[in-house]
């Protein structure tokens, strides 16, 4: 529970209209309360409802989305919400997933229309990880212009400004990855947690996993033999690319060692990255694919 001083602060920043979102934690602060089922959402409704809007995060730091359990707490905020935002109904969040079902307000599944990769994990219908996609992560922002747009109408104006402001910078990133992923030795990478399948169809790249869409706890021993060998043979990258968590990084430094290349960190931006953000993070991930594909 937050103490007076920090509840103190947050009523203050209201009332001075600060920018939004630094109260968002637990849901609490003026502006159009917006629930976001982890954190690519939150930031997409953040940047399009601005100082309009009060975004709560489902997601906490440093969890996976695929492992999201609700508190009763969240549950409340999600059923009484006037805008809820879920990835899709496949099976990612299945906790959120459930309870959205019995929400109140508007819920918006914010792949609805795209063509989604199939999965073949089980209780997961699709690939997922469409927002590491910046050209599919704009989408999820026109989405959530849309959805503050139907429900809060006065605010249009504002809601379309920051939405067209938020695309640029999404096509600005995709410029930068399609003129950086041009000229590369390599167009194969090994990542342990497979969650890239988007961002390498959109460039002309092909992922090698090692965990899977959903990481396991300990990756079978063909799967890394496979990824190894793809290295020694140079068929891929000599770079081993790890989600940057814990289990990641020791995933990724044990195959990486063994391979005899580096580990690089690939952000999957799952929960909020701070003091990053969707944009630098995504940057990161430019910046390190290009050294590990040897990129000019």
């Amino acid at each position: 529970m937050w103490s007076r001083r920090v509840a103190l602060a947050c009523v203050l920043l209201a009332l001075v209209t600060v920018t939004a979102g630094a109260c968002t934690g637990s849901g609490s602060g003026g502006g159009l309360k917006v629930v976001a089922s982890f954190y690519p959402l939150a930031w997409a409704a953040q940047q399009v409802g601005g100082d309009h809007v009060t975004v709560e995060d489902l997601t906490p730091p440093g969890v996976e989305a695929h492992d999201t359990v609700l508190t009763a707490g969240q549950q409340a905020d999600l059923q009484s919400a006037p805008l809820v935002l879920i990835l899709g109904r496949f099976g990612f969040q299945p906790d959120v997933e459930q309870a959205a079902a019995e929400a109140s307000g508007r819920v918006v599944a914010v792949t609805g229309g795209m063509h989604l990769l199939p999965s073949q994990e089980r209780g997961l219908g699709y690939d997922p990880h469409v927002w590491l996609d910046p050209v599919l992560m704009e989408q999820i922002v026109t989405q959530a212009g849309d959805a503050l747009i139907a429900i809060d109408p006065a605010g249009k104006a504002g809601y379309i400004a920051r939405e067209s402001a938020t695309v640029e910078d999404l096509r600005r990133l995709d410029a930068e990855y399609r003129s950086s992923l041009a000229n590369c030795a390599f167009t194969t990478f090994v990542a342990t947690h497979e969650a890239f399948g988007y961002l390498a169809d959109r460039y002309g790249l092909t992922q090698l996993g090692i965990e899977g869409l959903t990481p396991e706890s300990e990756p079978s021993a063909a799967r890394i033999q496979a990824a190894v060998d793809a290295i020694r043979a140079g068929t891929a990258g000599p770079a081993v690319f790890y989600e940057d968590t814990a289990e990641g990084k020791r995933v990724g430094a044990s195959v990486a060692g063994d391979a005899g290349v580096p580990a690089l960190a690939l952000g999957t931006l799952e929960f909020d990255p701070s003091p990053g953000t969707y944009l630098s993070v995504m940057r990161s991930n430019l910046s390190n694919l290009r050294d590990g594909l040897r990129c000019r």
